[in-house]
């Protein structure tokens, strides 16, 4: 092998493996091509020692490598053999005969006409969809046929996945409920085979905790052909839009970001870390294009369903996207423009419980991170410049706390508002505490970001306790299923005495239950962490992404 073959400086991943690298960010080529985890250009890994944990890394990695790559080889194998058939309408042929576990569609998008955007992965979106995408198929309508709807999935869906996806969005009768998402299900094809793909998945996690899957039929092969139907609708829609050489309609726009962001959430609750990032990078594209001038007389004329479908899935790009941060350590794909009164006002309280106020403070200590590593890279970072930059976010941190407090004394001697009596409701007592744990561990973030992975230092003391009220003061420990991130912040940073409140929370979670979100996966990093640290007994700091990179993940902690 040519020394021109191995990286001296590129990705951890690609070093470990003796391959040449590209050096893209956030992400490199080769490891995005065969849906492994890079593990990025900073500090070596824990796992790096040129011991067992080493060898025990690269036999994961080469593992994953021979996957993907028989995957591919599957894939093109069946589609030499399959003779090309022209179709006039839509059949189930082609899903059934994908394999049980597909490659991901290619979610790079088309560009809109006169636009040149980066795709979130070191490369540029190109004017063509990418040749992955099928085009076998004549197109002409992608709204769902009354022939094909799957009733019981689909009502399993509404009734029983969305309320647990989002247990905080409730809108009002006056806002007309929750209507809009029928009525985007029921003409967005691709969205709506990623629904009953997602439903029948937790439909099966029902059934096998009640031992009664056998009477259902709903086997593992046809769990994959319905997931596989997903991805090929939405490859087909992606083609549809790229064959017409002009710019996507603001209508489009939406039912992609939707198809994405539903493709996240079935991505988490199949329990694949690989994909959900390509998802979001790809939805973060489209945020731009839609925010853009030219769009305001487009948008003046969307229906009401298509504006609150777009307001509500802004919202959960916005609220991945800033989460995303603190396990990969890239700032946030999109910078968040979907959350500001451009078009309209997002409020994530509604979609995930918290006050947008700390999540986008979140989002600045992300962008924190970002610089401070960029300028350590290079010997440029001044650490005056750095602790001014913190005190400024920990200043506002610490002033949305105190109003937070205040709100939350108000309300316990007032009654709630009627939901129907005001047009924009106040914010619940839930909602709030919700909101002072979000800003509790975002001070942790912080200090962690300024001062390193020192549990002992007095500021993280001091904010881990805080979180620990925060999370304690919960009237329903069940509702720590929707603060993944916070629990994991706050955990990894626990000193020993504080180790078995972390631990009874994971166990107060109802974790036999079906749930979305990667909660369960959280517990494993913060011991991850506490093991580190009890085991090396050294002065180098260990925080979740640590944690994470030891344990070879890529998980989106919400």
């Amino acid at each position: 092998m040519s020394s021109s073959a191995r990286s001296t400086k590129g990705c951890w991943t690609c070093r470990l493996r003796k391959k040449k690298c590209d050096e893209g960010k956030p992400v490199c080529l080769s490891c995005n091509n065969l849906a492994i985890t890079c593990h990025r250009y900073g500090p070596k890994p824990e796992w790096m020692d040129g011991k067992r944990r080493e060898k025990d890394m690269a036999e994961t990695i080469r593992r994953a490598v021979k996957e993907t790559t028989a995957e591919k080889k599957r894939i093109a194998m069946k589609r030499r053999q399959q003779p090309r058939q022209q179709s006039n309408g839509y059949t189930n042929n082609a899903a059934a005969k994908e394999p049980t576990h597909p490659t991901p569609p290619a979610t790079t998008l088309p560009s809109a006409a006169q636009t040149d955007w980066s795709d979130g992965w070191g490369g540029r979106t190109m004017n063509r969809v990418s040749p992955l995408i099928a085009t076998d198929h004549p197109l002409s309508d992608f709204s769902v046929v009354p022939g094909e709807i799957d009733a019981e999935l689909l009502m399993h869906y509404l009734d029983h996945v969305f309320p647990l996806q989002f247990p905080f969005y409730k809108p009002s009768v006056i806002a007309g409920g929750r209507g809009w998402l029928l009525s985007i299900l029921t003409t967005t094809k691709p969205l709506y085979h990623a629904a009953i793909s997602l439903a029948a998945y937790h439909r099966r996690s029902m059934l096998c905790r009640d031992s009664a899957s056998k009477d259902h039929g709903l086997d593992l092969e046809s769990l994959g052909r319905q997931y596989a139907r997903a991805l090929s609708e939405l490859r087909q829609y992606l083609a549809k839009i790229g064959d017409k050489n002009e710019a996507r309609t603001q209508v489009e726009n939406i039912e992609v970001l939707s198809c994405l962001a539903m493709l996240i959430s079935l991505e988490i609750f199949k329990g694949d870390a690989r994909n959900w990032r390509m998802h979001l990078s790809a939805a973060a594209v489209l945020i731009p294009d839609i925010k853009r001038e030219e769009r305001v007389a487009e948008y003046a004329s969307l229906s009401s369903g298509y504006r609150s479908a777009l307001f509500f899935f802004s919202g959960v790009v916005g609220w991945y996207d800033i989460l995303s941060c603190s396990t990969t350590g890239a700032p946030p794909f999109s910078k968040c423009e979907c959350i500001d009164a451009a078009l309209g006002y997002v409020f994530l309280d509604k979609i995930m419980g918290c006050e947008n106020w700390a999540m986008l403070l979140i989002m600045d200590i992300a962008f924190l991170d970002d610089w401070k590593q960029n300028l350590q890279r290079s010997a440029q970072l001044s650490m005056r410049e750095l602790v001014t930059r913190a005190t400024h976010i920990e200043r506002r941190l610490e002033d949305g706390i105190r109003d937070n407090s205040s709100r939350l004394s108000q309300l316990t001697n007032h009654s709630m508002p009627s939901i129907l009596g005001t047009r924009v409701q106040e914010p619940t007592h839930l909602i709030l505490l919700i909101t002072r744990i979000f800003a509790c561990s975002a001070l942790v973030y912080l200090d962690v970001v300024v001062s390193g992975a020192y549990p002992e230092m007095p500021e993280i003391r001091e904010n881990v306790s805080r979180t620990i009220d925060a999370l304690r003061a919960l009237p329903e420990k069940a509702m720590i299923n929707s603060l993944t991130w916070a629990y994991c912040i706050a955990g990894c940073m626990a000193i020993e005495e504080e180790q078995m409140f972390f631990r009874g929370l994971a166990v107060s979670s109802d974790g036999d239950a079906p749930t979305f979100g990667n909660f369960l996966k959280a517990l494993p990093v913060i011991e991850e962490c506490w093991r580190l640290r009890r085991e090396e007994k050294r002065h180098q700091p260990v925080d979740w992404r640590t944690a994470i990179n030891s344990l070879g993940m890529s998980v989106l902690l919400v």
